[in-house]
């Protein structure tokens, strides 16, 4: 343990005298700078150096003095657009850029001076410039020019937190043009447009003027009622996967969270559906569909059909194959006259499993507006998912086998590694069964997805 702690602190006072060899050659270049009168170039280098370096005493002494002379130089500059009196913000900018340096100096362990007088002169200067940026701010605003006057109360609130209601004025800088063109977009019946203007706007500050009003308004006059008729079958599909099939679309359009999608309820539905004598395989052609929705209140309706859906189980594949276990052997060294364990090989056989179970799935779907009998979207979905198995299986000690390669031991650790995976790999495959459930939520989501698109792009 004392070897180990030693060779610690051998090593941290090697990484120490890095650094400090690192350091001293900027001090010395900084050194020669400042007696060629370059001194705000040495205090850069000497500043450098004492980072590296807290330790580094002549580089601290180097900065002490040069840095003084650059940060008088900054004073100057400060006081000389002080003194002018009509360029505030270049005495505010000028000031801050001392006390910038000031600040980075000091984190170097080296403390430098501003006068008091030019922290009074400062403090003076900038309540004027306050003054000043508040009421452009405010002239800004007067004019509309909102994104100008945000951007004025931000200089404000970095220079003050806090200054007068400079805060709450950037807000409605930004607030207010988005509110403004939210209401105008609703009054145009750009329901849409304007729900999202007014939305960041409510993001921002909730109860700002009357904009979630405005926003619900959106919803209510943009809103688009779907009614999701029952999705008939043909081929080899069930009447189950197509009732399935319908509950499934409902809540995928339902997840899509669009303010503006509303499904209608499918026990409203059905019960109109009944009270029409319309059953499943009566709602077949888009006549009947837009005649139902109408009744139903919608403004469009969904028709699809599941038109084949197949499942393929497989059959479990096995091979033999051939490897080796390991084991050791105790053996005399004939030339150290010592027991030594040997690795030794013996052939086996282990067993390779593999498995694939697959599911197929074709539906087809249209979105027919009420409104105007268009076929406002069509396709055809066909999909399918398989979901597979490979695994190995040893009745002797797994943990000791190895796998063989052009007949001999494969020592190799990636052959190895393969191995162990197949052994511990999952020995369970999905059924046909859950794939084709997967398939036709899958799907729904898909078909919902294809929905929201395409009414998000025609909308108002």
């Amino acid at each position: 343990m004392r070897s180990i702690l030693k060779i610690a602190t051998l090593l941290g006072l090697v990484v120490l005298n890095a650094s400090c060899t690192g350091s001293k050659p900027l001090a010395k270049k900084a050194a020669k700078l400042d007696e060629s009168g370059m001194y705000a170039e040495a205090a850069d280098l000497y500043l450098q150096s004492a980072m590296r370096n807290l330790r580094n005493v002549e580089a601290k002494i180097g900065l002490k003095q040069t840095g003084q002379k650059l940060l008088n130089d900054k004073l100057s500059s400060f006081f000389k657009a002080f003194s002018m009196g009509e360029d505030k913000e270049a005495a505010v900018n000028a000031f801050l850029e001392a006390k910038g340096y000031q600040e980075r100096v000091q984190r170097a362990g080296v403390v430098l001076e501003i006068p008091e007088s030019y922290a009074n002169d400062f403090k003076q200067v900038k309540g004027e410039y306050l003054v000043q940026l508040y009421t452009l701010g405010q002239e800004q605003m007067g004019r509309n020019e909102f994104a100008a006057a945000e951007a004025t109360f931000a200089k404000i609130g970095r220079l003050e937190p806090g200054y007068k209601d400079a805060g709450n004025l950037q807000d409605i800088a930004y607030l207010e043009p988005l509110y403004i063109l939210g209401k105008a977009e609703l009054a145009a019946g750009q329901y849409r447009k304007a729900y999202a203007d007014l939305a960041r706007v409510t993001e921002r500050n909730a109860q700002y003027k009357d904009a979630a009003v405005l926003q619900q308004q959106c919803v209510d006059k943009g809103r688009y009622p779907i009614a999701v008729l029952p999705f008939t079958t043909a081929g080899g599909a069930s009447k189950a996967q197509a009732i399935t099939m319908q509950a499934y679309v409902t809540a995928a359009l339902t997840d899509l969270h669009d303010p503006f999608i509303r499904v209608v309820d499918r026990e409203n539905i059905q019960k109109i559906l009944d009270e029409q004598k319309l059953g499943m395989s009566g709602v077949v052609d888009e006549a009947t569909a837009v005649s139902a929705g109408k009744l139903m209140g919608a403004q469009a309706v969904l028709m699809g059909t599941v038109i084949s859906s197949s499942e393929s189980p497989g059959r479990t594949q096995r091979s033999a194959k051939e490897g080796y276990e390991s084991y050791q052997v105790k053996e005399l060294n004939a030339e150290t006259n010592q027991y030594v364990y040997v690795t030794r090989y013996k052939p086996v056989q282990y067993t390779e499993f593999s498995m694939v179970n697959r599911a197929q799935l074709s539906i087809s779907y249209k979105l027919v507006s009420l409104e105007t009998g268009q076929v406002l979207l069509s396709k055809v979905l066909d999909r399918q998912a398989e979901d597979q198995t490979r695994y190995a299986s040893y009745e002797g000690n797994a943990q000791a086998l190895v796998p063989k390669f052009n007949g001999t031991v494969d020592t190799r650790s990636s052959a190895r590694r393969d191995l162990a995976s197949l052994l511990a790999a999952p020995r369970e495959v999905k059924s046909t069964a859950v794939l084709a459930n997967e398939l036709l939520r899958s799907s729904s989501a898909l078909l919902a997805g294809s929905i929201g698109q395409e009414l998000a792009g025609k909308l108002p």
